[in-house]
C-alpha cells in the first residue's frame, strides 16, 4: 500500500492562524481507501514570515556570486537592499532556528493530535505521500520537509497544492508505449543548459529538445496529437509585480528576444494536459510563481525550484532525479532521493536540499516511469484514486548498457592494451608488479623455509679484514680441505681464481684434481676476459667439468636504475659469446652443481630435446620464448628459464669463511650437501638487484641451484605463464579480456558511481590476490593489464552511462570552437 496524506490548511496564514485543518489519511489500494479524518488548528506564528525572510536573503546574497537561472537583472529588481558581509554560518543558524520555530509550531496543541493520528497508522518504512493543500504564498514557501515527521518516517515526503483542484481532462488519444519528453532550452546566458540536455539525452525516452525556440515552435509541438508525459524546462525565468495588489506575472524566457507568459501558454499547455502531460519539471526561477501560475491547469505533477537556483545544483538534482525515477523508483521516493543528495553540495552552495518543491493534483495518480506499456490513466475521484504499482526496481546498467555495450567496450579496451603492451611499453611496470608479488609471497607458506640441501659460505667483511682480499690461495686451500673432510657432494667456489694469489697455489690446484666435485667459476663477458677465465693451469676436462658460468641474467629495471635478476639461465653455446672469451663452459655454475647432486639421487643425466630444451629426470626446462608473461623483447635464443626464488631471501644455511677455518660448525650442515662459497664483503662489487632487493651473487646461485634440485625432487613448480603460440599470447590475451568483461559487468550489475567505484576497487585487489595465489604455484599471469582493463573498461561505461562522455565531447566541442573563433 502507498499511503496518501491531505492536509487541507483552508483560509487563515501564520499571521491570523489556522483555525480549520482538515486532514485525510487515504489507502488507495485498500477495498476502503478513507482510513481517518480528523479536524485541528495551528496558532498564529508570527515570527515565521520574518524568520523565512530572513532565511531568503541570506540564501540569495550567498549564492548570488555564482551562476543562477535568475537573470542579474531580475535578482536586483526582486533584492532591492542586498545583504553583505554574511556567512554560510550565519544562514546555517537562522535554518536552525527556522525548522526550531516550524516544528514547534506544528506541534501546537490543535495539530499534535493530527500528527498523533497518522503516526498511529502510518508504518514508518511505507513510502507514503502527504499533500499540504494551502494558497497562501509563505506557507506554501515554508520549508515543510523540515517536519519532525519526515525523519522519523524516511520514505514519506511532501508535496504542495492549491485548495481547488479538479480531475484532468484527457481524451483517450494514443500514447506511446514509451515515455515522450519534450524538453525547452530557453535563454540560457550565464548558464549551461547544454548540461541538462546531455542527462536528458541518457534517459530511456522518446525525447524531442527546443533550444532556443521562438513561441510558435513551442506552441506547435505542446499541441502535438501524440501527446507528451513529460514537460521539462531549463533556462531563466521570472516573476514582476503588475499591478498594486502585487499580483505576479511569471515568465519563460525562451531565446534572447522572446518571453513567454504563462498566460501566453495556457490554450497549448491544457491541450497537452488533456492528451497525457503528467509531469512538467521548472528548473529554472521562480518555481513557486509558476506553480500557482499552473494550479488552475490541473496539470497532475509540477517540480519546481522554491528559490532562485545555481547552476550545479539544478543540474545535480536533474541527475539524481532522472537516475532514479527513469529505472523504477517510485516519484515521489526518486524526488526525496534526489532532494536530500543536495545536502552534499551546501558546503558551497548553503541551502541547496531546501530547494526542490513537488506541486501535485490530489486527483491525481503519480506518475511512473513506463518503457513497455502505455503510462496509467488518472483516476476522478480522490478517495477511489490507485497509485500506480511500482514497476521494478532494476540496476541502472540492466537499462542503460546492455552485453553488446559491454562487448564493444570491453574489446574496445582489450586490443589496445594488448597492442600497447606487445610493443614492450608495459613492461617496466609489469616487472616491477613481478617483483611486488615475489616480495608478497608469504615465507611460511614454504615449508621448509630453506633448503637442507645446501650450505653457503660467506665471506664477509670480518673476514676479509682477517685474510685479505682477494683470499689467497692457501687459505682457500684450507677452507677446502675442512669441506672435503665432511664430504660434500659439490662445492661451488663464487671466485674467479684465474691470477694467482700465493702462497698456496700449488695446494689450490691439488684440491680441484683430487675433487672432481669442486667446481670454479668464468665469465664470458667480453671485458676483463682474463681476469674472469678459469684458472690456466687448468687441463682441458677440468676447464670443461669443473667449470660453470658465474654470470646473471639481468633486465634493466626503469624505476631504480639498477640491472635486476629475474631469469635463470642454465646454459649457453659458447660459439655464440665473443669470440675473446676465456670462458668456454656451456653450464652455469648452478646447473653444474644441481647435476652432481641429482646423479648421486639416481636422476637421469642432463639431456636435451628437439626444442633445444633441457630435461632433468621428468622436468622439462622449456626455454623463454621472445614473449614471454611480462617479456616482450627477449632474444629467445639461449636457454634461460625465469627464476622461481624461493619465499626466503636466504634460503640455505650459512656459516661464515672463519668459522669453518676454525672448525666452529656442524659436520651434518655439509655432509651430503651442496656448499656454495662466495664474498658477501660489498668490496668484491658482487652485489645484485632482486625482487627482494639487493643479495649477494652467491646467494642469487643458492637460488638457482634450490630452483633446479626442488624442480626435481620436490615438484616444485617452474615459474609458468598461460598458453601461447610462437609469439602470440592468446592466453595473456582472454586473461586480459577477462577482468574486462568483469569491470563492465560491475557497471552492468551496480547501479550507484560510488559503490561502482568502490567494488573496482574492491576487484582490483581480488585480482591482485588471484595473481598473487596462482604465483605462489608458478604462474605468472599479467595483472598490471588485467588491472588497466578491468578499471579502464568500468570507468569507459560508467562515463558513458552516466553522460560523462557525451559531456566532455561538448566541453571539447565548445573549446575548439573558442579557439577556431
Amino acid at each position: 500500500m502507498n499511503p496518501l496524506v491531505v492536509l487541507n490548511l483552508g483560509p487563515g496564514n501564520c499571521q491570523t492562524g489556522i483555525n480549520s485543518v482538515n486532514a485525510q489519511l487515504l489507502f488507495p489500494d485498500s477495498e476502503l481507501p478513507v482510513q481517518y479524518r480528523g479536524r485541528g488548528s495551528l496558532p498564529a506564528a508570527k515570527n515565521l514570515p520574518e524568520l523565512y525572510e530572513q532565511w531568503r536573503r541570506l540564501y540569495e546574497a550567498l549564492n548570488n556570486r555564482f551562476r543562477s537561472r535568475l537573470s542579474a537583472k531580475d535578482l536586483i529588481e526582486f533584492e532591492p537592499e542586498p545583504i553583505t558581509n554574511v556567512s554560510r554560518v550565519d544562514l546555517l543558524e537562522l535554518s536552525e532556528r527556522l525548522e526550531g520555530e516550524i516544528n514547534q509550531w506544528l506541534n501546537s496543541p490543535g495539530f499534535r493530535k493530527i500528527d498523533q493520528q497518522l503516526r498511529v497508522k502510518l508504518d514508518p518504512k511505507e513510502n507514503v505521500r502527504v499533500i499540504i493543500e494551502t494558497d497562501d504564498p509563505l506557507i506554501q514557501k515554508l520549508p515543510w520537509h523540515l517536519w519532525r515527521f519526515f525523519k522519523d518516517y524516511t520514505k514519506a515526503e511532501v508535496a504542495l497544492s492549491s485548495p481547488e483542484y479538479e480531475v484532468a481532462s484527457q481524451t483517450t488519444t494514443a500514447i506511446s508505449r514509451r515515455m515522450r519528453v519534450l524538453v525547452v532550452l530557453g535563454h540560457s546566458e550565464g548558464i549551461d543548459t547544454q548540461v541538462d540536455r546531455l542527462m536528458l539525452e541518457d534517459v530511456d525516452a522518446d525525447t524531442i529538445f527546443l533550444s532556443n525556440p521562438n513561441r510558435a515552435e513551442l506552441d506547435r509541438q505542446l499541441w502535438d496529437d501524440k501527446g507528451w508525459d513529460i514537460f521539462f524546462f531549463a533556462g531563466h525565468s521570472t516573476s514582476h509585480a503588475v499591478d498594486e495588489k502585487g499580483k505576479f506575472k511569471e515568465q519563460l524566457f525562451l531565446n534572447s528576444d522572446e518571453k513567454l507568459s504563462i498566460d501566453e501558454l495556457r490554450n497549448a499547455l491544457s491541450a497537452s494536459i488533456s492528451r497525457g502531460l503528467k509531469l512538467a519539471i521548472f528548473n529554472s526561477c521562480d518555481g513557486l510563481g509558476l506553480a500557482r501560475a499552473l494550479a488552475d491547469l490541473n496539470i497532475p505533477q509540477l517540480i519546481v525550484m522554491r528559490e532562485p537556483v545555481v547552476d550545479p545544483v539544478a543540474h545535480a538534482f536533474l541527475e539524481n532525479f532522472l537516475q532514479t525515477f527513469s529505472h523504477g523508483e517510485a516519484f515521489y521516493t526518486a524526488a526525496r532521493y534526489a532532494r536530500e543528495k543536495l545536502q552534499g553540495l551546501e558546503g558551497k552552495y548553503p541551502g541547496a536540499s531546501w530547494l526542490p518543491v513537488i506541486f501535485q493534483n490530489p486527483t491525481e495518480a503519480p506518475i511512473v516511469w513506463t518503457k513497455g506499456a502505455a503510462p496509467p490513466q488518472s483516476q476522478s475521484l480522490l478517495p477511489e484514486q490507485r497509485e500506480p504499482k511500482p514497476q521494478p526496481v532494476k540496476s541502472k546498467t540492466l537499462l542503460d548498457i546492455n552485453w553488446r555495450h559491454l562487448l564493444v567496450t570491453s574489446l574496445a579496451v582489450t586490443l589496445p592494451l594488448v597492442g600497447v603492451r606487445a610493443l614492450g611499453l608495459l613492461q617496466p611496470l609489469e616487472l616491477s608488479a613481478y617483483d611486488h608479488l615475489i616480495r608478497s609471497r608469504p615465507v611460511n607458506w614454504e615449508q621448509p623455509a630453506v633448503d637442507q640441501r645446501l650450505l653457503v659460505i660467506e665471506i664477509d667483511q670480518d673476514d676479509t679484514d682477517k685474510y685479505g682480499y682477494p683470499i689467497r690461495d692457501g687459505v682457500l686451500a684450507a677452507a677446502l680441505d675442512q669441506l672435503q673432510q665432511r664430504q660434500p657432494r659439490a662445492v661451488g667456489i663464487d671466485m674467479h681464481r684465474y691470477q694467482v694469489n700465493e702462497p698456496g697455489r700449488e695446494e689450490l690446484l691439488e684440491q680441484f684434481e683430487k675433487s672432481p666435485d669442486l667446481i670454479t667459476v668464468c665469465s664470458f663477458d667480453q671485458n676483463d676476459r682474463e681476469i674472469l677465465g678459469h684458472p690456466p693451469e687448468f687441463s682441458r676436462y677440468q676447464a670443461e667439468h669443473q667449470v660453470g658460468f658465474s654470470d646473471l641474467e639481468i633486465d634493466d629495471d626503469y624505476q631504480r636504475n639498477r640491472p635486476v635478476v629475474r631469469r635463470h639461465l642454465l646454459s649457453y653455446d659458447p660459439h655464440l659469446g665473443p669470440v675473446s672469451s676465456a670462458c668456454s663452459t656451456p653450464y652455469s655454475l648452478s646447473l653444474n652443481l644441481a647435476l652432481r647432486f641429482l646423479r648421486k639421487e639416481g636422476v637421469q643425466p642432463l639431456n636435451a630435446n628437439t626444442q633445444q630444451n633441457w630435461h632433468l629426470g621428468p622436468v622439462v626446462f622449456n626455454r623463454l620464448a621472445v614473449r614471454t608473461g611480462g617479456y616482450q623483447q627477449l632474444d629467445g635464443q639461449s636457454s634461460q628459464i625465469l627464476l622461481n626464488y624461493r619465499f626466503k631471501p636466504k634460503p640455505a644455511h650459512r656459516i661464515s669463511f672463519t668459522d669453518l677455518l676454525e672448525g666452529r660448525f656442524n659436520d651434518n650442515l655439509i655432509r651430503d650437501r651442496i656448499v656454495l662459497i662466495g664474498v658477501t664483503d660489498p668490496i668484491a662489487n658482487d652485489i645484485r638487484e632482486t625482487p627482494f632487493g639487493t643479495l649477494p651473487g652467491v646467494w642469487v646461485h643458492a637460488h638457482g641451484v634450490s630452483q633446479l634440485l626442488a624442480a626435481v625432487l620436490d615438484e616444485r613448480p617452474l615459474i609458468w605463464v598461460l598458453p601461447q603460440v610462437g609469439q602470440w599470447q592468446w592466453g595473456d590475451m582472454l586473461w586480459i579480456w577477462g577482468w574486462a568483461v568483469v569491470g563492465g559487468v560491475l557497471v552492468w550489475c551496480i547501479r550507484r558511481p560510488v559503490m561502482v567505484l568502490l567494488v573496482v576497487g574492491g576487484a582490483s585487489v581480488g585480482l591482485r590476490q588471484v595473481c598473487l595465489l596462482l604465483l605462489v604455484q608458478g604462474g605468472w599471469v599479467p595483472l598490471v593489464p588485467a588491472l588497466f582493463a578491468l578499471g579502464g573498461t568500468a570507468g569507459v561505461l560508467l562515463a558513458y552511462k552516466h553522460g560523462y562522455l557525451r559531456v566532455i565531447t561538448s566541453a571539447v566541442s565548445k573549446l575548439t570552437i573558442r579557439v577556431g573563433s
